[in-house]
């Protein structure tokens, strides 16, 4: 009779183990990754290759688009700055985690427009981030922007130029007097080739046409020093005038190399962008911009052997040794 008795349970008892029987998935299901929204500034077409190598190095940090990152980039911004400000508001208003800027003025814009939120600004490059307002201090940067800063390379490629060519005791650099590229850039350089013991000739140019114009007239074995200024872009007809006449030219922008110029001291926008990946990858894994100094890109001397056979220039071994590229 004790075998054919049917245990009784209360209906609370029996949901219970019911219940008991089925599989539990749940602590076993993984979260889903967070994803994390940067929006990415740009106005200058020359920086573009920052943002690759940003990608390219978020991609070798495990940061792969669409799985736990994704851009927001509108494209290259007119150079007006209340465009950039309101493309920074834009990208505000959809909170993005970060804001990528490339060049001053995005970062001059991005500071303001965040300021007060959680949202962290990576600059690349800005060329005086100090000076310029970006930052406070470069070691201990506080607020929410750090960034990769370009470092003056003007005096140390003006240098190059005097040493790679003794014998041009005058060198001639070509601005735009209206560029504010070019107004910077030349601040320094009546300093720097005083000090070095050569005369610097500052001759303006308001468009490539005029340039071209006063590199005709420069006499033959003379030395010109490209300023930076991107009004009297691109430089590559100006490079092969020069080269025509035998004028050694040096510069200080990586573009400058794939023109043609006999030497260049200068960043790799690419590497800057892989620096500036560092930095975000630090802050989506929890750093504060605040506590991340400021990084100083690293800088290169490229010599073209080249272009300098076509002038019939010699360039010594014990200086060719120096350069981080010899393009033969």
């Amino acid at each position: 009779m004790q075998g054919n008795l049917r245990r009784r349970y209360s209906p609370k008892v029996a949901i219970c183990l019911a219940l008991a029987s089925v599989p539990f998935v749940g602590c076993n299901r993984a979260e889903p990754a967070k994803t994390h929204t940067i929006g990415v500034v740009q106005y200058d077409p020359i920086l573009s290759p920052v943002f690759e190598g940003f990608k390219a190095k978020m991609v070798a940090l495990s940061h792969v688009e669409g799985t736990d990152v994704t851009y927001v980039y509108h494209g290259l911004l007119k150079p007006d700055p209340q465009v950039i400000e309101r493309e920074v508001q834009a990208l505000k208003d959809q909170r993005v985690d970060v804001l990528l800027t490339l060049g001053t003025q995005p970062a001059l814009a991005a500071k303001k427009v965040t300021a007060g939120t959680a949202i962290s600004v990576v600059f690349a490059p800005v060329l005086n981030p100090v000076g310029s307002g970006v930052v406070s201090d470069v070691t201990h940067p506080g607020g929410n922007v750090t960034g990769v800063r370009n470092g003056d390379t003007l005096p140390k490629s003006l240098e190059w130029l005097h040493r790679i060519v003794p014998s041009a005791t005058k060198i001639y650099a070509i601005y735009h007097p209206k560029d504010a590229v070019a107004q910077t850039a030349i601040r320094s350089l009546p300093t720097v080739a005083a000090a070095i013991g050569v005369e610097l000739a500052l001759v303006e140019a308001q468009s490539p046409e005029e340039a071209l114009a006063v590199i005709a007239t420069l006499p033959k074995g003379a030395a010109l020093f490209f300023v930076p200024t991107p009004s009297l872009e691109p430089i590559g007809r100006l490079v092969e005038a020069a080269a025509q006449r035998g004028i050694a030219a040096a510069a200080n922008v990586d573009r400058a190399r794939e023109a043609g110029v006999l030497v260049t001291y200068a960043v790799d926008w690419f590497a800057v962008g892989q620096q500036a990946a560092r930095l975000v990858d630090q802050i989506l894994k929890g750093a504060k911009p605040a506590d991340l100094p400021v990084e100083t890109a690293e800088h290169f001397l490229h010599i073209n052997l080249k272009a300098a056979t076509a002038i019939g220039l010699t360039i010594p071994d014990d200086i060719l040794r120096q350069a981080d590229l010899v393009i033969r």
